[in-house]
């Protein structure tokens, strides 16, 4: 080992810390056979001086072959190189290797938010508030169902804007449905294991509870949302329904058909899942109350997402659960952590509070309203027999409802290579039908997406 001292020269200007540089060198020498099985390493003091560096610089060194297993500490005797043949074996010669650089995927994205609807400056100082005002609440992880604060904000807005009558302690945080989903199906197993589901749907939802192990039902729907009869004939005793905007269709249930279906949720002794999806965004006539602000019997589990009305990149959703349900959530909440960035709950939270997101809504619903009737005009302007525009009164997307003649799959193909979105190939076999997202176009590049839209439909005829 004495060849350490003349050998051993520190490489400076590397970032790699003194201590790791020796650490490697004695490691490539144990590996290569130059240190044998039972050698004695050098003491710390004596390598220390003679390579002119603290006696931590080395302990640090032989503290990591120790951690390892390249060595043995012998009390009062020092440290041991081990037998190494197997690890030879192992790591072997290394081999080169570098991170080369590589072009990133290029997703197609046309449904994110449009580009000057979401004010950052405000959000910002929201963020700052927190880190300079919160500092002692970021110490902790928080609660697990969610921030006290976000919570209380969230009940109090969801009661003003849609009617919906919860405490802060019925409101759960999460990052996205799937996630909260997630959370209803640990729990609601312990009623049931079969659900309900709207079909076409929301897919991946359905997918979470079979995951699950629920057995899953499809329940069709009409120009009204669910078919009720067809819930009716079935044992489910849970049902998922997005009656304001019906995902994928945008269709409406009226308030008849709404009472129907609680009567039902009460009569089997039931719940309903209700996903608020995209109702804010309503462009023509007034917002509908929801199923849950209706209820008189406590059967509604809200959802609802701030993903859309803010911004796609803040994961922050919630659910609103029945007083009777509460007991249950509470037997698995500890399980989970909370998803949500604690940060960006509080920022959240102030907010709501200063009036900010109510000011960002009314912004977006009209940027939004004139962006719907773009597309929409675009669609009058060029005409075609190959499809039909469904479900544009509200939210930000709409679905294109496609004759028999039109091949699906070459149609989603095209459009991407154009840099158009479709989806629901894979998700809705049965139907023929594509959603398109069109909330990330820009108001200039519309009309034109619209006519590669319908030259594509043209295009992907059966010959």
């Amino acid at each position: 080992m004495k060849m350490i001292g003349f050998l051993m020269q520190f490489e400076e200007g590397t970032g790699v810390p003194k201590y790791m540089q020796l650490y490697q060198r004695l490691k490539e020498d144990m590996l290569k056979g130059r240190m044998k099985k039972g050698e004695k390493l050098p003491s710390v003091r004596s390598v220390a001086s003679s390579l002119g560096v603290s006696k931590i610089t080395v302990e640090n060194a032989y503290n990591q072959l120790l951690v390892e297993g390249f060595v043995e500490s012998v009390p009062k005797s020092g440290y041991f190189v081990q037998d190494l043949e197997s690890t030879t074996m192992i790591f072997g010669e290394e081999l080169p290797h570098s991170i080369e650089e590589e072009e990133p995927f290029q997703e197609v994205v046309t449904d994110g938010a449009s580009e000057g609807t979401f004010h950052f400056q405000e959000w910002k100082k929201a963020i700052n508030g927190v880190l300079e005002y919160e500092q002692e609440a970021l110490l902790s992880a928080g609660d697990c169902q969610g921030e006290y604060a976000l919570r209380y904000e969230i009940a109090k807005f969801i009661y003003q804007s849609r009617g919906v009558r919860a405490k802060p302690s019925q409101v759960v945080v999460g990052a996205g449905i799937q996630v909260l989903f997630s959370l209803l199906a640990a729990f609601l197993r312990q009623k049931t294991k079969e659900i309900a589901f709207e079909y076409p749907g929301f897919s991946k939802g359905m997918y979470i509870f079979e995951d699950h192990g629920y057995d899953t039902m499809k329940i069709p729907i009409d120009e009204e949302g669910l078919v009720l009869k067809e819930l009716e004939e079935s044992s489910a005793k849970i049902v998922y329904v997005s009656p304001s905007h019906q995902y994928p269709t945008g269709s409406v249930m009226p308030i008849k058909k709404r009472m129907q279906l609680l009567s039902w949720a009460e009569r089997v002794d039931g719940y309903i899942i209700e996903d608020d999806y995209d109702s804010m965004l309503r462009y023509e006539g007034y917002p509908v109350p929801a199923l849950q602000g209706i209820s008189t019997s406590d059967r509604v589990i809200y959802a609802g997402s701030f993903s859309k009305l803010l911004l796609p990149s803040l994961r922050i959703s919630f659910i609103i659960l029945p007083k009777a349900l509460l007991p249950s959530f509470h037997e698995v909440r500890n399980r989970y952590s909370q998803s949500v960035s604690k940060i960006e709950q509080l920022a959240l939270a102030s907010y709501m509070k200063e009036g900010s997101f109510l000011r960002h809504l009314r912004r977006i619903r009209m940027l939004y309203g004139k962006k719907n009737q773009l597309l929409v005009d675009a669609f009058k302007k060029n005409p075609t027999k190959d499809f039909q525009l469904v479900g544009k009164e509200s939210g930000l997307h709409v679905v294109l409802s496609f004759a028999p003649k039109i091949q699906l799959e070459k149609m989603v193909h095209i459009a991407r290579e154009e840099g158009i979105l479709l989806e629901g190939v894979e998700e809705y076999p049965d139907n023929r039908i594509l959603v398109f997202p069109y909330s990330g176009i820009s108001d200039d590049q519309m009309e034109d997406v619209v006519k590669k839209i319908v030259s594509i439909a043209h295009e992907a005829k059966k010959s």
